[in-house]
């Protein structure tokens, strides 16, 4: 009995350990990842989530944040290929993060940024079928939860894009802007831990496009 409990002890102890090895090294790439700016720094923390990931099996965080650093990549550059390639990376890594029964709501404004910056390589030609697809994800998305800023956020982008292309107003997606900004607000007032936070600057950059 004794030696039962000596091996439960351990185990506890070991997952314990493990808990705060795994929070320290996400809380340290994350911090990096938010700070990157280049292209470099971007895949350098990516290939730190890939190992944490890799490492830690049921975690499906470690994989979202890869998409994201790749989904960054894909908009530092203007080479039509890259951009693809970057993007087909972050959607494998979405596909994981999805099968480790990652957070519906974050993935999907996940893969409805990906559709969307698929556009810009082609809009002519790509504008219908990724429009419909990145919709398609953040409306799925937004009927589980409308207060997720990011969600909003990424809905707002694609009704500006929409109606630049066509030469029409913005004012609703403006409002959008708005109302993201204010759900981004309330976000960080809250304890989100390792869970995705971003979102914000980029809310308020639309919102001065707004304003100009």
């Amino acid at each position: 009995m004794k030696k039962l409990l000596s091996i439960i002890a351990i185990l506890s102890l070991s997952l314990t350990v493990w808990a705060k090895d795994y929070n320290k090294a996400m809380t340290e790439a994350i911090d990096k990842m938010y700070q990157a700016r280049t292209s470099q720094e971007y895949l350098e923390v990516a290939n730190v989530f890939d190992r944490i990931g890799s490492a830690e099996q049921d975690e499906w965080l470690p994989y979202y944040y890869s998409a994201f650093c790749y989904t960054m990549l894909s908009t530092n550059t203007k080479e039509a290929g890259l951009i693809d390639e970057f993007l087909d990376k972050a959607d494998e890594y979405l596909a994981t993060a999805e099968q480790r029964k990652g957070d519906k709501v974050e993935v999907l404004a996940m893969k409805g940024f990906t559709a969307m910056l698929r556009i810009s390589v082609d809009p002519a030609t790509r504008g219908q079928e990724y429009s419909m697809k990145s919709v398609g994800h953040l409306q799925q998305a937004m009927q589980i939860d409308n207060k997720n800023p990011r969600v909003v956020l990424m809905l707002g982008q694609m009704q500006y894009g929409t109606a630049q292309f066509f030469g029409s107003g913005t004012s609703e997606a403006c409002e959008m802007f708005n109302t993201a900004l204010e759900l981004f607000i309330t976000e960080e007032s809250q304890d989100l831990g390792l869970n995705p936070r971003w979102g914000k600057s980029q809310v308020e950059s639309m919102l001065t496009k707004c304003e100009g």
